[in-house]
This record gives C-alpha cells, structure tokens and sequence, in this order.
C-alpha cells in the first residue's frame, strides 16, 4: 500500500475525479496522480465545504484512498471517517466522550473521532446549524443515500437552515432543469427537512433569521457563511463539511479546537491593499487573490476604508473559494480585530493584482449566454441595486438574478415587475454554481463573482465572463 503525499492543499468538491480517482483540481503540483487505494497525506483541504460528500462518491466508486493522514485538523476532511475511510491528524490525539441520550452511534462515533484526531478535549454546545451540500448536482445519488438513511434514524436538537439547492423548488422549469434531477432534489430537501431542517436553501442564512450573535459557538458550512459569521459577527465556527454539520445537528454539539478557540483567531497575514477596492467584484477578487496565496491565513486586511455588509461578504467568498480562509479582520469594521501575531507576514496588493485575477477567471472572450449574478446570495439592497442599473434597458441574454426567499419577502412591490420588464428573472431556492447550467444548455456564463466564477469553470464545465455588474450590464443589456 503506497503513500502519496500532496504538497498542497486539495478541493474536494472539485480538485479530484470520483469516476478514477485522479486529482484534477487546476495548478495542483500533484494533478493527474490517483488517490485510489493510496494512503493520502495533505495538508488540509481548501475550497467548498461540499467537498465532504466526495468521500461517498470515491467509495462507490472504488476509488476512495485505503486512509488518509491529515498534517493539520480539517473538518472537510475528517467528514471522510463517515464514508469509512480512517483520518489520522499528525500530532493530536485526545480521548474525549461524548455522552448524549438518542444520539445515533454512527454520530456520536463520527463526533468523538474528530475530537479526538483535532486533538479537542471537550465539546461545545452550538446555537445553530447551517448545512451545506443541498444540491443534488454537487452530492449526487450517495449524498442522497447518505441523507435518506440518516432521516430513517436521527432528528436534529438545535435549529438548522440549509444552504442552496441545485433549483428553485417552484420554478425549476422555467430554469431548463430535467425532470429527473428535480424528483431527487426534492427527495433531498424533503429528506432534511423530516429531520428539522429549517429550508431557507441560502448561503446568507444571517440574512434568513439564523444570526449568531459576538462569541457564540454555532457548526456552519458553507464557506462563504462561515467566513461571515467569524469575521463580520464574531460568532466562532469552524470551516465545517456538509456531512459534519449534519452530525452537530442530530448532537446539538461540536469539538472545541480552530476556530472556536481565541487562540487561533488572531491575524498571521497582514494585508495592505493600495489597489483601489470598491464594490462586490473587486473585494471578491481581492479575497479570492488573498486566498491563492495564503490559503490558510488569517488575514488584517488595512487599506479598505469602511466596506459595506455586501462587500464583506463578497471579501469572505473570494478568500474561502481560492484557499480555506476562514476568518478575517478588518480594522475598525469587524468586532474583533486583534493585533496581529508575532512574526506575521505581509503581502501588498496592487490593482494589476486584482486585474490579474479577473483575467485569470475570464476564460473566454466569446459572448456569454447567460448572466448570473448572486454568488453569494443577493441582499435586498443589492437587488434594488440591479433594478436601478436595469432601469429603461433589456436584456440581450437571459439574466438571471439569485437570492433567498426571505430577502424577496422584503423587496418593495414594484421590484420584481422592474426586473421582468428589463428581462432579468429573480431565482430562489439556488445559484448558478449548484443548478446543472450545462445540462440545461448553457456553455458561457458571465458574472460578477470571483467565487463563482472559479466553480462555474471546475465544477460546471463552463465558460466564463468575470467583469464588475455595471460593466455586465452595458455590454449585455441595450436601451428599451
């Protein structure tokens, strides 16, 4: 049985190929090497929490690794002891038990396991959930399996919102998604929600009534959520997998290591930006910069002025789709902004940096056939926003715009009308980086996310536009 040592971190959601085993993840120095029956060793994991659910995939497929050694604790990848694939953490090894009255065995198993390989000593108990891998395009038929099988067998103790699904569970039609696909989405949500699942189906749960408040301990995935609620809210998560977050649902507990510890939420990597930094594009893509370079840091970004709620919020995206970034600090914005520790490193940044990175995630000049833009969620401000630019203008392609049910509540009456007339569509329920847009006919997507411009290529086989929402909105949409 050989060992094969990665040498940087992987993306499990989109860096390896169930079907053979073969890292396919873009600039991995290991690319094309087979994880198949292998011990694996890796630093870490970066990119989606989904990834969690390709443990499942690699083994009915057989191409999962004989056991994988982790050099630092990771709960993506420890999700991996779910699937049956042994993890062992270099280093940390504790022995903590976790007694809880109808816990199901294969829970509280999982749950002392990754205490025990992060070296926890004891669990905290979490304010709330948000579970990631909802769609049906990222989990496939073993995370529907997985899903099922755990809804015959365990209920959730602490509230629990859901992340998106791959389609608006209303209008899926209208989005060109097969009738097979929606029958198990369905199955999916119907699934979770048996065991306590809250279907606010966004990765803004802090904007659909899930809001921990400064200090409280709470088991999020979805990265982008996770890297808001450290950063933006001073709640204490870790950058949790799918699967994991289900167990902490069923336990209403997590193992106290990462980033629940204050220890390790003080910045390692300071931050100058010179570039000028404004509006959803450019903070993802300075996120998402900051993330290739340091995919582990805790970045003091200094340089930023006073960024908005919504750009924070495409900052953390960015950071969390390139690297693992899951916290950062912004001096006199986010709550915590402690001094940085000792030896820290420095990085400045420059526009032709940030210019490189949207020319990096353009992989095409050809003309798209669909815009996207909601990657993260829109808010309600953001939305007013497109329908203010749209305003006396129609769309040349189709231009789809995704958001939360519970930020479409809160949309003034004359909204939507607006955008129908200028020929957007608002989805709910999904984003363009979870919906099967291939399958659906689509091959060149334009949008205005760093993040979902990264997926839309590796995840979705597509080709892609990346250019700031004014910029989109001149070149694919003309006077009415």
């Amino acid at each position: 049985m050989t060992e094969l040592r990665l040498t940087a971190p992987l993306s499990w959601l989109d860096g390896v190929d169930p079907r053979t085993g073969r890292i396919t993840q873009p600039d991995h120095p290991q690319r094309g090497e087979s994880i198949a029956g292998r011990i694996l060793r890796l630093p870490g994991s970066v990119g989606s929490t989904v990834g969690a659910y390709t443990f499942f995939k690699l083994r009915r497929m057989g191409t999962a690794p004989s056991a994988i050694v982790l050099e630092r604790p990771d709960s993506i990848t420890v999700s991996a002891e779910m699937a049956g694939i042994p993890v062992k953490v270099l280093g940390a090894q504790t022995n903590p038990e976790l007694d809880l009255e109808g816990v199901p065995d294969r829970v509280r198993r999982f749950l002392e396991r990754e205490a025990s390989a992060s070296g926890a000593e004891e669990f905290a108990r979490v304010r709330s959930v948000h579970i990631s891998g909802i769609s049906y395009w990222t989990i496939g038929e073993a995370g529907l399996d997985f899903l099922e099988g755990m809804a015959r067998e365990a209920s959730f103790r602490v509230p629990a919102t859901l992340n998106p699904a791959g389609m608006d569970l209303s209008r899926w039609a209208d989005m060109g998604v097969p009738e097979g696909f929606a029958e198990r989405q369905l199955r999916i949500v119907e699934a979770l929600v048996r065991m306590g699942a809250i279907p606010t189906l966004t990765c803004t749960p802090y904007l659909a009534g899930n809001l921990p408040r400064f200090g409280e301990h709470v088991c999020w995935g979805e990265s982008s959520a996770v890297a808001f609620a450290n950063s933006v809210l001073g709640a204490r998560t870790n950058r949790e997998g799918g699967v994991k977050a289900v167990a902490a649902a069923v336990a209403g507990v997590t193992p106290l290591y990462g980033l629940h510890l204050r220890e390790n939420r003080s910045p390692d990597l300071e931050v100058e930006a010179t570039a000028r930094v404004s509006g959803r594009t450019r903070f993802s893509e300075l996120g998402y910069l900051v993330g290739s370079l340091s995919p582990s840091a805790v970045p003091v970004y200094r340089g930023l002025g006073s960024p908005s709620a919504d750009e924070l919020k495409s900052l953390g995206a960015g950071g969390a789709a390139s690297g693992g970034i899951s916290i950062f600090h912004v001096p006199g914005v986010t709550p915590e902004s402690p001094r940085p520790r000792e030896g820290a490193d420095r990085v400045t940044v420059v526009d032709d940096d940030l210019d490189d990175v949207e020319e990096s995630l353009s992989t095409t000049g050809s003309e798209p056939d669909l815009v996207a833009i909601g990657c993260p969620h829109l808010s309600p401000l953001e939305i007013l926003e497109v329908a203010t630019l749209l305003e006396g203008r129609r769309a040349a392609v189709p231009f789809w715009l995704f958001t939360s049910r519970a930020a479409r509540a809160q949309l003034p009456n004359w909204v939507e009308p607006a955008l129908r007339r200028a020929g957007a569509d608002l989805f709910v329920d999904t984003c363009m980086v979870v919906a099967p847009l291939r399958e659906a006919g689509h091959r060149v997507v334009a949008t205005d996310s760093a993040k979902a411009a990264k997926y839309l290529r590796t995840l979705g086989g597509l080709e892609v536009v990346l250019a700031p929402l004014d910029r989109l909105i001149s070149e694919y949409t003309s006077p009415a």
